[in-house]
């Protein structure tokens, strides 16, 4: 759920503003380098935007890495190749110079350098087990730092009025208790905000059995399915990684949070409905990775918890519409720090009726 810091600007500047000295009048040393990339497991916030960064990493054969970059996900590949001229015109380690020799796993990567810098350079597809063990220590390293900062439930653009007006709106969810009204986790709901772009998004209701309270957000029906079809496979054991990314908001206990996010929402005075139902938002990627929401993904999450209470005035209608009765659709303008945001519902979702 942490974030980590944005990335310095390592992105290569346009061509026009290249070095007028191309890289391939640069001196050849009779070594090999060793080029690839990777994205890292952890996010980067920039206002409404939350990406996980890709790092392109170029090293020598003995071991001296000589460039690495964080770049946006997009276009890696010409990422790459950009980095790879930067590293040879001023390495981190020796003089400037090009390789005799340059080994990649990607195919793309190797066409794209063959095509840029031409025959003096032999580049060829082979693994590259050298980069493997450099995303292992980067990773680590981030792991480390990451663990010495305080975790918090603001940041990334989230100030403490909004956190609070979440709290509140979650705490009135807790209260009415919509896992006693949807008779079973296996059961969705098709969710709707059309002024923050979500349309029939796949809405779960957790902890029927009493444990884990909470919901979870899916953007299509077919990727509930998906994320069901995945957890069955190994019940006992949560899976490495998942066919769909999903959004939670879960009532954790108190002895599950860090102490300093406890001691947070006591200073705040933000309003909890039981000691042991802290809300808890997470965005978590395909790669079981989490990450904390954007101001306009906290928006959304409260406009979902205060639809939900609204929704819950017709408990009776919900339950009997997952039992084979009539489909319930209501819509809602609720008020949100934000503002007014419309919320419409359809129980079930259509795609699962």
């Amino acid at each position: 759920m942490s974030s980590v810091p944005a990335p310095k600007k390592t992105v290569p500047a346009p061509k026009k503003k290249r070095s007028k000295k191309s890289a391939r009048s640069l001196p050849r040393r009779d070594e090999e380098w060793i080029g690839g990339f990777f994205s890292l497991r952890a996010f980067v916030h920039e206002g409404d935007d939350a990406y996980r960064p890709e790092a392109v990493v170029w090293m020598t054969e003995r071991g001296f890495v000589l460039s690495c970059a964080a770049l946006r996900p997009g276009d890696v590949v010409t990422g790459a190749v950009d980095s790879f001229e930067a590293a040879a015109r001023g390495p981190l380690e020796g003089k400037p110079r090009l390789p005799e020799r340059v080994r990649v796993a990607s195919p793309a990567l190797a066409e794209a350098l063959r095509a840029r810098l031409g025959p003096e350079v032999e580049v060829r597809v082979a693994p590259t087990p050298e980069i493997d063990v450099v995303a292992e220590d980067l990773e680590a390293h981030l792991g480390t730092r990451d663990g010495r900062l305080t975790p918090s439930f603001l940041g990334g653009g989230i100030e403490a009025p909004a956190m609070a007006s979440f709290f509140r709106a979650a705490a009135a969810l807790y209260r009415v208790t919509p896992w006693k009204a949807v008779p079973s986790d296996a059961d969705i709901m098709a969710l709707s905000i059309p002024s923050l772009g979500a349309r029939d998004l796949a809405l779960c209701v957790v902890g029927q059995a009493g444990q884990s309270h909470g919901v979870l957000l899916f953007e299509s029906a077919r990727g509930f399915a998906l994320y069901l079809a995945e957890t069955a496979k190994l019940p006992d054991a949560p899976p490495a990684s998942l066919p769909a990314s999903f959004f939670s908001l879960s009532f954790d206990r108190a002895s599950d949070l860090h102490p300093a996010l406890r001691a947070e929402v006591a200073e705040q005075r933000w309003e909890l409905a039981d000691p042991d139902a802290y809300p808890t938002l997470a965005m978590v990627d395909e790669d079981l990775i989490g990450r904390k929401p954007t101001p306009k993904e906290l928006t959304a999450s409260e406009a979902l918890a205060l639809g939900l209470v609204e929704l819950m005035k017709r408990r009776k209608e919900i339950t009997k519409a997952f039992r084979g009765g009539a489909p319930v659709e209501a819509s809602y303008v609720v008020e949100t720090h934000a503002g007014p945001v419309e919320v419409l519902f359809r129980a079930p979702h259509p795609e699962r009726s």
